[in-house]
């Protein structure tokens, strides 16, 4: 009887001997070369990888969005100080009566008109500067307005200078 009590004592303890013996293979099979564990690192490495280039990618892009609105807020600086110099041209030829009061009056709408305008896409402008992402079409049709404002400026600075050169 003591031989079969020690033997099913031992049966146990084989066992349990076996299946930290498993356990030990599977661990070892794990971290040899080409196991689940390299698997892992080579995923994650690539996974980081990926979210390195994600992250040039979004910075470039954040750079050339302040690069574009800083460019549209010194175009619209311009257009102010130059609507500035023409206000006064057009003041100087009414005064030297270079033009008429009727002209003085439409130009000086005109150019009333387009400072209005010209507020309008640097509000939008700064909006812009505060949003957390682009939006293409609005950012197309600011562009146009901007170029719109643009020819009108230059339309009214060619006026200008006609009455002033009679």
């Amino acid at each position: 009887m003591s031989l079969n009590r020690s033997a099913l004592l031992a049966l146990p303890a084989a066992l349990l001997l076996l299946g930290g013996c498993a356990t030990y293979m599977d661990a070892k099979q794990n971290t040899a070369a080409g196991g689940q564990q390299s698997r892992d690192i080579a995923a994650a490495k690539t996974e980081l990888a990926t979210a390195q280039q994600e992250n040039v990618r979004l910075s470039d892009e954040k750079l050339q969005r302040e690069r574009e609105l800083k460019r549209n807020n010194d175009r619209i600086r311009a257009m102010e100080s130059d609507l500035k110099k023409q206000d006064q041209v057009l003041a100087d030829a009414l005064k030297a009566k270079q033009v008429s009061s009727t002209r003085h009056a439409e130009l000086k709408r005109e150019m009333d008109s387009i400072r209005a305008e010209m507020q309008s896409v640097d509000m939008q402008n700064r909006g812009d500067a505060m949003a957390k992402t682009a939006d293409p079409k609005a950012d197309a049709a600011k562009e146009a307005r901007l170029r719109d404002l643009e020819k009108r400026k230059k339309e009214l600075e060619v006026a200008l200078a006609a009455l002033t050169k009679r």
